[in-house]
């Protein structure tokens, strides 16, 4: 059977998997944490996850040690020098005007893939993108291009830690200053790009309670927020703060005063209960289901108000709850995470200077590219969004490219290791499905595959893009510039 043959074949049985799905095995309550909090399951971190079991494992994964991830931390280190600098250095090392900004821009996305690719502390690299998406912004959009990497590093600070923390960073954010035109917010004339967003998706939502003269109030709040450009910092300027009296809310901020104007906005925004519930559904639909449980949002949201909005607190409640633990198959991977998936489950060695560009083309071609959304709400977390006939087709080729090493000569996968040296073909299912879904295929399925690799139909390609199509059941489911890293290498765990 030629390989056009074949994607045709699968593309019309998952065409129909898809509208009528044969039923899985439930997943083991380890595994389902693991798949849904993860960027996919690698292999070492689930023999740790089992040596320790469900409580220990997710309280390793909510309360991190750096240590965990000192491997990947130093590499990228090495090889991705701006990841760590201050802003005055940033700004130095890749000045804007000699246009090496763009490889700032590369350095903090290429950071961003190994980090979620290669770090043990999973969950936390899930909160970082949950966050940096949360807290939009377009990483291509000008100053932004070497900003962002800074903002990064704010958000890496507070991912786990409080909302409040992670909110003032952001209105403190030069990339965000810049990116919702802060900067120009003066009080002969007041900018209402960024008020409007914070509390209509940064904070109370757009059914949050504000009103329209409250957008007004907040922007005269935060006339004179800018920043030092050469700095890549936050700058405070009293001569551009207009400081007459405001009203927030219902509460009145007094005149003569200075940046204290919007920091009581920010005060009061981030213990709103509006910004409680928003809060909340953002991570119930992120974790459990893009229609959140009513019972479990109002659970959240009163614990976001009691612990100050303690971001570790909701989720220890949301992962030993009923409703998280029966959540298996109400979500589908987005396409990064999907690819990181991919990446992570066949223990994908990753090494030399382009491997980079050829999984940002892929994300292009799937439709996202880390921190490329054109508007500040962010890349949709719904299913309805991503998953069309398309989708599938361009998630199934990047698959077959991967296995078959057409992506980039320096990723590479040990296909035939997945099967753990089986045999025969019922062995050799029974072992891509312990090690690809971690749960028995239905009887159907199994069959199938089994006949499949009986009959000798280019065998690991069918097996694997049979997979594939359970994967997306079960959620396994612009190169602006092309980074010169130096020589490196990523082994499989």
């Amino acid at each position: 059977m030629s390989l056009l043959a074949l994607r045709a074949q699968l593309f019309q049985a998952a065409s129909a998997a898809a509208a009528d799905p044969t039923p899985l095995a439930i997943p083991d309550p380890l595994v389902h944490f693991m798949n849904r909090t993860s960027f996919g399951i690698r292999e070492s971190d689930y023999q740790r996850a089992g040596a320790m079991g469900y409580a220990a494992f997710v309280e390793s994964q909510l309360l991190p040690s750096a240590a965990n991830a000192s491997v990947i931390e130093a590499a990228i280190a090495t090889n991705l020098p701006s990841i760590n600098m201050t802003g005055a250095q940033l700004y130095l090392a890749y000045p804007p005007s000699e246009n090496k900004d763009f490889q700032a821009l590369g350095e903090l996305r290429a950071a961003t893939l190994l980090r979620q690719v290669y770090s043990p502390n999973q969950l936390f690299e899930v909160m970082v993108e949950f966050w940096t998406n949360h807290f939009s912004i377009e990483h291509v959009h000008g100053y932004d291009r070497i900003a962002k990497t800074i903002d990064d590093q704010d958000m890496r600070k507070h991912a786990l830690g409080k909302f409040k923390d992670l909110l003032n960073a952001s209105a403190r954010s030069p990339a965000m200053l810049f990116y919702l035109d802060n900067y120009v917010n003066v009080k002969t004339g007041a900018q209402e790009n960024y008020s409007r967003e914070l509390m209509e998706l940064h904070t109370l939502g757009v059914d949050g309670g504000y009103t329209e003269g409250d957008v007004k109030e907040v922007a005269r709040a935060f006339t004179g927020w800018s920043f030092n450009r050469t700095q890549i910092s936050f700058l405070f300027s009293q001569r551009n703060h207009d400081s007459n009296e405001k009203t927030v809310l219902g509460k009145t901020l007094a005149k003569n005063r200075g940046m204290e104007d919007a920091q009581d906005v920010l005060d009061i925004l981030a213990a709103h209960p509006s910004t409680a519930k928003l809060i909340a559904s953002k991570l119930v639909r992120r974790f459990v289901s893009d229609t959140p449980p009513a019972a479990l949002l109002d659970k959240l949201t009163a614990l976001f108000l009691s612990s100050g909005g303690d971001i570790t607190t909701m989720l220890r409640e949301l992962f030993n709850s009923v409703d998280f633990i029966a959540s298996a198959d109400l979500k589908v991977k987005r396409p990064q995470e999907y690819v990181q998936s991919v990446l992570r489950v066949t223990d994908a060695k990753l090494s030399g200077a382009t491997y980079t560009r050829a999984l940002t083309a892929v994300y292009e071609g799937l439709g996202q590219t880390w921190c490329n959304w054109p508007a500040p709400n962010g890349y949709p977390d719904v299913a309805s969004y991503w998953m069309n006939t398309t989708a599938w087709l361009g998630r199934w080729n990047f698959v077959f490219a991967a296995l078959e090493g057409r992506l980039d000569r320096g990723i590479v996968i040990d296909a035939l290791a997945l099967t753990a040296g089986a045999k025969t073909p019922d062995a050799m299912v029974d072992k891509l499905s312990e090690r690809l879904l971690r749960r028995k295929l239905s009887y159907a399925d199994r069959a199938e595959l089994v006949s499949n690799a009986a009959n000798g139909s280019y065998l690991f390609g069918i097996e694997t893009t049979q997979f594939h199509i359970s994967l997306n059941r079960t959620q396994l489911t612009e190169p602006y510039h092309v980074i010169q890293f130096q020589q490196h290498e990523f082994p499989a765990s």
